[in-house]
C-alpha cells in the first residue's frame, strides 16, 4: 500500500496540521515518516559529491560561531537522495543530548535512509532573537544540501519542549518554501489528576 502526503499550502492549514501532529504519540510520528518514504525524490546539489562525514561542524551566523552535530548514515550512497531530520533540543539541553538519544528514537528505525542534524541553541535554548536561529537553520540546510544527497521533499524537523517550539518556528518561518514536509513536536503532557 502506498500512502502519499501533500503538505498544506495555506499557512492557516499548516498551523492546524502542526498542532494536530503535536498531539500524536512518537510511534505515529515514526510511521508517518516511514509512509513518506515513497514520495518522488527532488535531489539537492550535493548528490554525486564526496560529501561530509559525521561529526561536529561550525558555521558563522551573524558574526557568531554556531555548532551542530551531523550524522551521516552508515553505507551512505551519494547517488541516492536521503531524508534529512533536524532534531532540536529542549531548554537546558544540547545537540549532544539529541545525538546521544538517537535523534528522539528516529535513528534506530531509519534503516540508513536518513541524515540527522542536531543544532546547538544559544544559551541552551531557542530564543530566536531577530530570527537568528532560523538563519542558523538556513545555514545548516545550505551546507548539508550543497554537500550531501538530500531529498528536498523529505526534510523534517522535530524537538522536545522548547525544541518542539523551534521546530514549529522553522515551519512557520518558511511556509512558502515547503521546506519542512512534516513537523513533529514532542511534548510531555501533564496528568490532570
Amino acid at each position: 500500500m502506498r500512502i502519499s502526503f501533500t503538505p498544506p499550502s495555506i499557512t492557516t492549514t499548516r498551523v492546524k496540521f502542526c498542532i494536530f501532529i503535536a498531539m500524536l504519540p512518537p510511534s505515529s510520528i515514526i510511521l508517518g515518516l516511514a509512509a513518506m518514504a515513497g514520495l518522488v525524490d527532488a535531489q539537492t546539489a550535493g548528490c554525486g559529491k564526496q560529501g561530509l562525514q559525521s561529526g561536529v561542524y561550525n558555521v558563522q551566523v551573524n558574526g557568531r560561531n554556531r555548532q551542530y552535530t551531523l550524522k551521516v548514515p552508515n553505507g551512505y550512497n551519494n547517488q541516492r537522495a536521503h531524508n534529512l531530520v533536524f532534531g532540536y533540543h529542549w531548554l537546558g539541553g544540547s545537540m549532544q543530548n539529541v545525538a546521544d538519544g538517537g535523534y528522539y528514537g528516529l535513528d534506530p528505525v531509519s534503516q540508513g535512509s536518513t541524515i540527522f542534524v542536531a543544532p546547538n541553541g544559544l544559551n541552551a535554548g531557542w530564543a530566536n532573537n531577530g530570527g537568528e536561529d532560523i538563519t542558523f537553520t538556513d545555514a545548516i540546510l545550505a551546507n548539508v544540501n550543497n554537500n550531501l544527497c538530500v531529498d528536498e521533499k523529505k526534510i523534517f524537523a522535530t524537538g522536545f519542549s522548547y525544541g518542539g517550539a523551534m521546530s514549529f518556528s522553522v515551519a512557520c518561518a518558511r511556509p512558502s518554501k515547503s521546506l519542512y514536509a512534516f513537523i513533529a513536536l514532542i511534548q510531555r503532557l501533564r496528568s490532570r489528576t
